[in-house]
């Protein structure tokens, strides 16, 4: 005796032909795929180049610290050494006033360019840490100026950083800065 088996809509079976089914499914992996593609290629679009970047033997990170003295109010940083080109991209500093200021103003200079900025302060307490885009060529160097009040030389003592990057430009050529 031969048993047959039959299924009605009631047990979850589909009423697609094969065909059609099979072609849903296909569908559903491919919408999958584009959903699980789309958000990493927007957020990280760029990201390949940014992570070259880091990798490439022409680039060298850079961090420069300098104490503040009392009644020092300008800071020289060393000259970039032959053959790069610093990259500034963060100037940040500590300091503590000899009195509660008005307001106090941080400049870095470059041959060619500047940056400045409020600093924000606490009593006689100054702390920040600012991005700036500032390029350095072979032999020049940064200043970092801070005035409190129009012109008082400010800090008791602290320190400032600059932090970015050298590129080697003997490992490949720098391009020319447009001015």
């Amino acid at each position: 005796m031969t048993e047959a088996f039959e299924t009605t809509p009631c047990n979850g079976v589909s009423k697609f032909p094969p065909d059609a089914r099979r072609r849903m499914g296909m569908f559903g992996a491919l919408a999958s795929l584009v959903l699980l593609a789309a958000p990493i290629h927007g957020a990280n679009g760029a990201q390949p180049t940014q992570v070259r970047d880091v990798d490439d033997p022409g680039r060298i990170p850079y961090q420069s610290f300098q104490n503040i003295s009392a009644g020092q109010h300008e800071l020289d940083f060393p000259a970039v050494p032959v053959g790069h080109r610093l990259v500034i991209q963060h100037v940040s500093g500590d300091m503590n006033f000899n009195f509660t200021p008005i307001q106090v103003v941080v400049t870095v200079e470059v041959t060619g360019g500047a940056s400045s900025f409020f600093a924000p302060f606490s009593g006689t307490f100054v702390k920040f840490d600012q991005p700036v885009q500032l390029y350095v060529e072979s032999g020049e160097a940064a200043n970092v100026i801070v005035l409190a009040n129009d012109g008082i030389d400010p800090a008791s003592r602290g320190f400032l950083t600059l932090s970015g990057y050298l590129l080697d430009c003997t490992a490949s050529p720098c391009a020319k800065i447009a001015k």
